[in-house]
């Protein structure tokens, strides 16, 4: 264990250095999407630099939005929402502290980053009334506030949901995220396929494991050093054309079959009814 600490930290270091480098070459300009570039972001971001990154990834994501419209756009929506009426407005504040409740920012009515979430989902319930509110939508933002302003984790909102994820993705019925199960089904047949007649066998209908996975991109689900390094790359690579006949976005399917692809790993020295059930409050 203490040689692999020491593996981890000197690749650690390494990615510092280099991002270092890239950052002192590219100063006093915005970053441009490159090869260097893509390949840096899937090393992950180190911490001091990634709210500069990811400002940058969904400035790139929504500038078509935001040429079109006044610099206070997101005020003018934070004053609706103030002066009128939501009827997404109760099941907001419902999910407030259900978001990362284990986290010192949203753990209590008074944490910094309660009103912050509060102000960002509501901005966006009013640019998109016909969505208002959806599950997931709360942990989202509770994850770009962690490293974005206010303004910046709406768009970053916005960009995931206009931009990444089909226009049916968060809508009440999650139409979208249910077709991206069937499809996730599908490749999971093809890349893993004795896992998965081990979960037919069993007829363990694993989507309920995975829905939530695509729904809040890992939030939640992995550890926080993997997690933000999935959304470094996520918030980069953003919706990606996928190969052969899979629809689904194929950044999140290949680390589904990462974890998936561990889990079956382990499922030769121990039974699935124990593995699925007994841990399930712990992936899900």
């Amino acid at each position: 264990e203490e040689e692999e600490e020491k593996l981890v930290a000197k690749v650690r270091v390494s990615v510092g250095v280099k991002w270092e480098n890239y950052l002192t070459s590219t100063m006093n300009r915005d970053l441009v999407r490159s090869p260097e570039l893509k390949s840096l972001i899937r090393c992950g971001v180190p911490h001091e630099h990634r709210s500069q990154v990811w400002r940058w990834c969904v400035s790139f994501h929504v500038k078509k939005f935001r040429d079109q419209l006044a610099p206070d756009y997101y005020e003018t929506l934070l004053n609706m929402a103030r002066e009128r009426p939501n009827p997404a407005s109760k099941q907001i504040e419902l999910d407030l502290l259900r978001t990362l409740p284990n986290n010192k920012h949203y753990a209590s009515p008074s944490a910094g980053g309660i009103q912050k979430l509060r102000n960002v989902l509501m901005a966006f319930s009013w640019r998109n009334p016909d969505i208002g509110y959806c599950q997931g939508l709360n942990r989202l933002a509770a994850i770009a506030l962690l490293y974005l302003d206010q303004e910046d984790a709406f768009w970053t909102l916005v960009a995931i949901v206009e931009v990444f994820m089909p226009r049916d993705y968060y809508t009440k019925t999650l139409l979208g995220s249910q077709v991206d199960q069937r499809v996730f089904k599908d490749l999971m047949s093809e890349k893993l396929p004795r896992l998965h007649a081990h979960f037919e066998q069993h007829k363990v209908d694993f989507s309920l494991i995975t829905f939530n996975w695509f729904l809040v991109v890992f939030v939640d689900s992995v550890v926080s050093d993997i997690l933000f390094k999935v959304w470094d790359a996520f918030l980069f690579e953003g919706p990606k054309v996928s190969v052969a006949k899979y629809n689904c976005d194929p950044q999140i399917s290949h680390v589904c079959l990462d974890v998936l692809t561990e889990f079956g790993r382990k499922q030769t020295k121990k039974k699935l009814d124990k593995e699925i059930f007994g841990n399930c409050d712990s992936v899900a």
